[in-house]
């Protein structure tokens, strides 16, 4: 992964630490969000749901369930 990308992942991952337990999270859209949402799979079971700004990004939330 490039040094780039690391920095985005890490970014996503901390900003998970905004994200309320029992909300409904809004995304964008763009690579470092990618990463957010990869991120945002792992405390699904603590948000009420998310929704998306385009397409790309509403597909990866739907692959994550």
């Amino acid at each position: 992964m490039a040094a780039s990308d690391e920095m985005k992942k890490a970014a996503a991952e901390a900003a998970l630490e905004y994200v309320e337990n029992g909300t409904i999270v809004g995304v964008g859209t763009g690579s470092t969000v990618n990463f957010f949402i990869d991120a945002l799979a792992t405390k699904k079971d603590d948000i009420e749901g998310a929704v998306s700004s385009s397409e790309e990004s509403t597909a990866r939330l739907k692959a994550h369930g």
